[in-house]
This record gives structure tokens, sequence and C-alpha cells, in this order.
């Protein structure tokens, strides 16, 4: 319990710069069986729209660098490269897009 209350209070987290325009955090998970039916897509834009509403300037998120398919869908949802962090098992590609 005391370990979760602190990953909780100080979590292990990489925001990539510019921070000032890519504020908002991105993540979503699908089961495999969920995937490639355009669900993702829609969830996308749902979050997008709100943060729009709220008026974030723009928002990240990071993927595997092995995810090869993720990055893909994100690069045609507009998404573009921030920066690589690690390589192999480890490597994250961090993307942004401006709203």
């Amino acid at each position: 319990m005391q370990q979760e209350h602190h990953s909780y209070h100080h979590p292990d987290y990489f925001c990539p710069e510019p921070y000032e325009r890519y504020p908002s955090h991105l993540h979503i998970d699908l089961l495999p069986r969920a995937q490639g039916r355009g669900y993702g897509r829609r969830m996308i834009e749902q979050v997008l729209n709100a943060l729009r509403r709220r008026q974030s300037p723009g928002v990240h998120l990071g993927v595997s660098e092995r995810n090869t398919r993720a990055i893909a869908f994100y690069r045609r949802l507009g998404f573009h490269e921030l920066i690589r962090v690690g390589s192999g098992a480890a490597g994250c590609v961090y993307m942004g897009r401006e709203l």
C-alpha cells in the first residue's frame, strides 16, 4: 500500500519538450479483438475534442518503438515524433500533435 501511494504521488513520468506546446497526455489501450475496427480512432477524436474545448494547445503520447503499427496509426491521426528515449525493448517514441 505504501509503495502504491508513493508511486501515485511521485510518478516516474517523462514529458517531452516543448512542454508548453504538448502539455496534455493521451493514453489508450485496446484489446486485440477491438483493434482495427475504428474504435481507437473514435476514442482519440473524442479526447482531442474535449482537450480543444478545454483550450489545450497540444497533446503527447508515448509508444514502444517496436510497435510500428501503432506509430503508423498515430501518424495518420496527425501526430509526429518528438523524441526517442532508450532502445530495443525499452525504447519509447514520444509523439505530439498540436490542437
